[in-house]
């Protein structure tokens, strides 16, 4: 989606009711009314361009779905209602993965540590996300995984001194986000 056209203020025409003996949909005229405010709106909820293009694509291509667009009674309502239950569902997903991703860092047993060692688990754990994925891999297929470089490299693809590198940076930084070095 090019960003200068969605940034610009479109003039709303007043709103455009739908109804009874309406002529079909104009999707292009719809797209130039409605885009603008609709990205401004999805980037507001999704904090990501990315999202929101994708977002306002799909509430673009459901409009083009419907078969009987005259159903539409108040189209300001419906377009920013549809655009919000996209962005909900890239919300839901966004959720699921990052449950799905911090579910597979989990090889600190936090429920099998010590009582007084799990903090420092979920500590750990907390900080293992914030590394780079690159980083991350590295570190824990060495201490979680008890891989040698040389197998880590060959497992990732990557060239040994690299293996060594990223786990060098991932336990520097992990120390740092530890120690309290950088706002956890």
């Amino acid at each position: 989606m090019e960003t200068s056209r969605v940034l610009h203020e479109p003039k709303l025409e007043t709103l455009e009711r739908i109804g009874e003996g309406a002529q079909r949909l104009d999707l292009a005229g719809m797209y130039d009314s409605y885009a603008a405010p609709l990205y401004r709106f999805l980037v507001t909820l999704l904090s990501d361009t990315a999202d929101a293009e994708d977002a306002l694509q799909e509430v673009f291509l459901g409009v083009m779905r419907r078969r009987n667009g005259d159903c539409i009674r108040d189209l300001h309502a419906y377009l920013f209602q549809a655009a919000r239950r996209q962005a909900l569902q890239v919300l839901r997903r966004r959720k699921k993965r990052e449950k799905e991703s911090a579910a597979a860092l989990s090889w600190i047993d936090v429920e099998a540590c010590r009582e007084e060692h799990r903090e420092t688990a979920m500590d750990i754990q907390r900080a293992l996300i914030r590394l780079p994925v690159e980083q991350r891999e590295v570190v824990v297929l060495k201490l979680g995984e008890d891989l040698t470089f040389r197998e880590i490299a060959r497992l990732l693809g990557i060239a040994l001194g690299t293996a060594a590198s990223r786990y060098r940076l991932g336990v520097r930084r992990l120390r740092e986000l530890l120690q309290g070095g950088e706002d956890q």
